[in-house]
């Protein structure tokens, strides 16, 4: 016995294949069969019209429309793939690459080629990314050119747990650098010797430390390792050196009227301009 149905027929095209199948009720069910005949468990879905508009809602398909299937699944990215974000509401395009730089990083595996991290999207296929847009710009501009900036207004402790967040360690330190000179610089009393001691502790050994611009005028800063530290522009008067090593530190414009420098201090290759 034949028993005959009003639904919709309508067909499905991916790639080689075809598949002519009912219409079923609801828009999750249409995708979960997307992905049951055509095997795209791991892939996000969009359906185009053979003109290429956009099908986002069921009530949109009527009998014998064909369908061509989208995937963007892990396995369809390349090197020179352009990718659409929705970071919070905000869109963002970006390349491939650039979300991959960071191999260890959470964005790396999302977009990793074989991962079965099952990124969603929304209605226009961009990937949907529950951040906040102001903080994770800074995560991205530092994937593009490798250099940290942050805007002025943009707090940088929220940029810093943006970047734990997705596991940024390459950055956070420079961050964390970033916020220790912020502070200082609010200083309205000189920089003491004490200031110093904890910005090196929190520094890391592979990293340059930064006191641009800062007062460290009568500051006792003998016997200390300052190797490699960027002085310019600060003031220095009366500062006393005596005994540290400034090896490769820089000192270019600083004000060092009257500052310390007895023979024991390492001088041969500071950068004093």
């Amino acid at each position: 016995m034949i028993v005959r149905t009003n639904k919709a027929r309508i067909t499905l095209r991916h790639k080689t294949e075809a598949q002519l199948i009912l219409l079923p009720d609801t828009w999750d069910q249409l995708i979960s069969q997307i992905h049951s005949k055509f095997k795209l468990d791991n892939s996000n879905v969009v359906l185009r019209t053979e003109l290429g508009a956009l099908v986002n809602d069921i009530d949109l398909i009527r009998d014998g429309d064909v369908l061509c299937v989208q995937s963007r699944g892990p396995d369809s990215f390349k090197e020179n793939s352009w990718i659409t974000l929705n970071v919070g509401g905000h869109i963002l395009q970006t390349t491939w690459h650039t979300l991959t730089k960071e191999r260890t990083s959470m964005l790396a595996r999302m977009f990793d080629k074989g991962s079965n991290w099952k990124n969603k999207t929304d209605d226009n296929g961009a990937f949907l990314i529950d951040r906040s847009p102001k903080y994770f710009l800074p995560l991205l501009d530092f994937l593009r050119h490798g250099e940290l900036v942050i805007d002025g207004g943009v707090n940088p402790y929220g940029v810093l747990l943006e970047a734990r967040y997705f596991g940024f360690n390459d950055l956070i330190p420079k961050i964390e650098e970033h916020i220790t000179t912020s502070k200082l610089r609010c200083t309205l009393e000189p920089l003491t010797r004490d200031d110093v001691i904890k910005s090196l502790i929190r520094t890391p050994s592979n990293y340059i430390l930064r006191f641009r611009g800062l007062d460290f005028s009568g500051a006792d800063l003998s016997d200390l390792d300052l190797k490699h530290i960027n002085f310019t522009q600060c003031i220095l008067t009366e500062t006393d050196f005596s005994r540290a090593d400034v090896y490769g530190a820089t000192f270019d414009k600083a004000n060092m009227t009257s500052c310390v420098l007895d023979v024991g201090i390492s001088l041969d290759s500071a950068d004093i301009m």
